[in-house]
């Protein structure tokens, strides 16, 4: 979806699907903010299935710890690659959220990940607490950064870098 938030209404929708106004309308009876909610939703829900297909593909490895590294890595990487290839709907899936998405959110999936570093050692337990919420901030931070401000003028491969350089940060940091 190009143009995030702005590119969402009800009129755009029906003309989109081909349906009348006033069909999207009774689907939709709380208006703009039900529609943004539910595109929301969406979009989080692809964010998520990106999120797990990534951690999915990480090899197995004989050391627990390694493993959990690399899903722990998966994760960021999905994340903004979905950033990269989803701008509108990302930015309508962060400002629009019912809370409804459980284990399936993309935060939940984070906090998964850091459990897993928890349990295999690889992380101390006493440095679990508020752990995810420092590793989202900076992957979502450096998401926002390749899309809205001069970052996003740098080539694919120097975004990868700049992402690999931000997950190493962090996983050392944690």
């Amino acid at each position: 979806m190009d143009g995030g938030e702005a590119a969402v209404g009800l009129n755009r929708l029906a003309t989109t699907v081909g349906v009348s106004a006033s069909a999207a309308y009774r689907h939709f009876p709380g208006g703009l903010d039900e529609l943004l909610l539910a595109v929301g939703d969406v979009a989080r829900a692809e964010l998520a299935e990106r999120i797990v297909l990534r951690m999915s593909q990480v090899t197995s490895s004989r050391d627990a710890r390694t493993v959990a590294r690399r899903r722990f890595r998966a994760s960021g990487q999905a994340y903004v690659e979905y950033v990269l290839d989803q701008p509108g709907l990302f930015q309508v899936a962060n400002r629009h959220e019912t809370g409804s998405d459980g284990d399936s959110h993309p935060y939940a999936l984070l906090a998964s990940c850091i459990d897993d570093l928890v349990r295999t050692g690889a992380l101390p337990r006493e440095r679990r607490r508020y752990a995810a919420t420092a590793a989202w901030a900076a992957v979502h931070g450096v998401g926002l950064l390749l899309t809205e401000e001069s970052l996003r003028r740098l080539s694919r491969t120097a975004q990868d870098a700049v992402l690999s350089r931000t997950l190493d940060t962090v996983e050392r940091g944690l």
